[in-house]
């Protein structure tokens, strides 16, 4: 079909070059008429820039005014004074806490590893959990350093076999540690 087409076109168009031609039209004449008379450039960017010239001072622009100093709070109108007894001795200091370990009660170790980052990893997965864990690091008799990640420690059984429960669930094995 764009074959057709195309045949078709160039037929029409070779059918008016043709009467051109019998009625003694050349196809330089028309070329002749349409070019436009040469006009000579009419360059006035001199003109144009000394317009928009624009006189630059040699002297600097002044500083700007300063800024306004903050002026100091006032101080409150004094009443008479009275001088103010100061304790002799310092107030005593509440005595500090210090967390007795639990007698009793169960850890659940969860991992040894041997690399940190693993532990912190297996933390992270047990913190995903709800589980609260720690990391505590070792040196074994054979030089050997390890991390345990444990969980706990838990007041009674019950408490501790649910988290191994959870545990176990998600795939993680565990060992119990009883406290004495």
């Amino acid at each position: 079909m764009g074959t057709a087409l195309g045949v078709l076109a160039t037929n029409i168009l070779g059918s008016r070059q043709t009467e051109r031609v019998e009625s003694g039209e050349t196809a330089s004449r028309p070329a002749e008429e349409s070019q436009p008379a040469r006009v000579a450039p009419n360059f006035r960017f001199q003109e144009i820039l000394s317009d928009d010239q624009v006189d630059i001072d040699s002297k600097p622009p002044p500083p700007p005014p300063p800024a306004p100093r903050p002026t100091p709070p006032s101080e409150p109108p004094k009443t008479a004074e009275q001088p103010v007894a100061k304790p002799q001795t310092p107030a005593p200091t509440p005595p500090v806490e210090t967390v007795a370990p639990r007698k009793g009660g169960y850890i659940l170790q969860v991992g040894s590893l041997s690399r940190e980052a693993d532990a912190e990893r297996l933390k992270a997965q047990l913190a995903l959990l709800g589980i609260s864990t720690n990391i505590q690091t070792v040196t074994l008799s054979s030089g050997r350093t390890t991390h345990r990640v444990r969980t706990g420690a838990y007041a009674n059984k019950q408490e501790m076999e649910k988290v191994r429960a959870l545990l176990k669930a998600n795939g993680k094995d565990s060992l119990a540690i009883s406290i004495k």
